[in-house]
């Protein structure tokens, strides 16, 4: 069994720091029932802008707490993003990718383009943003082609004018199958209980297996690990006891990191129940940042001295984030883009009682690599 160290590598537990700082600014939003989100993506793109800033600057310091980065090096947190990056270059459920856009004419310094090209593996291309019809096609074709069609229009054409400078771009494609899939025969319509005491139908699938299990009193929950093939991902579903009760277990899951719920997890013959889903999510995160305290890239006092070549007065404008996720019988595909503007062994013992965990109704999920983190989140309400 393969389970998250016990002590966090410094990556995943600023990841897992960033990723419930972000949850929790996105479910203040109530913009909508569903989310599915990206950290790392998030995490990625605004670390290529951190590589433009000096080290102990008043931009790198906002960045870097905000962030949850653990070191206040840009070499160090590069090299972090480098491992992620290279560890996944391998992986045949996940596709990550990186680039920066350059208004025409204009050129990245030498150092910042290094520092992409070899550690966040991006690529730079000029385009000229007066054409904004052209730029943001090329924009949203590069991030099409990235996630196998599934974020569209990351940018609109409104949002260059003549002052841009540049876009950089972080798109992330997962498609993973269940270690263990549920049998399509086995989908039935059933009731999905809403939080408001409503209730919907929805294509339920079943399965009864081995899976990590944990009851969770502290969290007044349950929780399920379904494994992914051929991979160290895994899906994590934290399901409330109470139909009613997402909001109180989101408020305990502020203060609780994912490797103490992980480690919680033991080997169960559990009956599952679980809606297929669809949640497409798109968020201008600028007043989420600002909240993060992330407040001087936005404006005229940022200072991002090593971006570049002509020293010009530079701030960001958007920083826009798309996601989409499905899960069905299969498994997951979950892609999103975003841009700104060891081995525990136990000995065999006799089965316990077997387990329910039927997530008929609202909860919270992620999805998450052993060793690196939290790749996507989310929470499911409304189908």
């Amino acid at each position: 069994i393969l389970n998250m160290a016990t002590e966090p590598n410094s990556f995943s537990s600023s990841l897992d720091s960033f990723s419930r700082k972000l949850y929790i600014q996105l479910i203040n939003l109530e913009t909508t029932p569903n989310i599915i989100c990206s950290p790392l993506s998030i995490q990625m793109c605004t670390g290529m802008l951190r590589m433009g800033t000096e080290d102990d600057s008043d931009t790198s310091i906002e960045l870097d707490e905000g962030l949850s980065f653990n070191s206040k090096k840009a070499a160090e947190i590069a090299n972090g993003f480098n491992e992620v990056l290279t560890a996944y270059e391998k992986c045949s459920v996940i596709k990550m990718a990186n680039k920066i856009y350059l208004m025409k004419d204009y050129e990245a310094q030498e150092g910042f383009k290094q520092t992409l090209t070899e550690k966040f593996h991006s690529g730079a291309e000029n385009v000229d943003f007066n054409n904004s019809q052209e730029a943001a096609s090329t924009i949203n074709q590069w991030v099409e082609s990235q996630t196998n069609n599934l974020v569209r229009n990351v940018v609109d054409p409104d949002v260059f004018n003549r002052n841009t400078r540049m876009v950089l771009i972080n798109a992330i494609h997962f498609k993973g199958e269940w270690e263990h899939k549920f049998e399509a025969s086995e989908t039935h319509k059933e009731d999905f209980f809403l939080e408001d005491e409503g209730h919907v139908k929805v294509s339920m699938m079943n399965a009864a297996n081995k899976f990590q299990f944990a009851n969770l009193p502290d969290l007044d929950a349950t929780a399920l690990r379904l494994s992914y093939k051929n991979s160290n991902l895994c899906m994590l579903i934290v399901l409330p006891n109470l139909n009613s009760g997402l909001k109180q277990l989101e408020k305990k899951l502020q203060t609780m990191s994912l490797n103490e719920i992980t480690s919680k997890l033991r080997p169960r013959k559990v009956f599952v129940k679980l809606p297929k889903f669809k949640t497409e999510f798109s968020e201008e995160l600028t007043p989420i940042f600002k909240e993060l305290n992330i407040q001087k890239i936005f404006h005229s006092q940022a200072e991002f001295p090593r971006m570049l070549v002509i020293n010009e007065s530079i701030e960001v404008s958007q920083i826009i984030h798309k996601a989409f996720i499905e899960v069905n019988e299969e498994g997951t595909e979950a892609a999103a883009s975003t841009g700104a503007v060891v081995h525990l062994r136990s000995m065999p013992a006799p089965d316990p009682e077997p387990q329910t965990f039927h997530a008929d109704h609202p909860f919270y999920y992620n999805i998450f690599d052993l060793k690196y983190g939290c790749l996507f989140v989310g929470k499911f309400c409304l189908p």
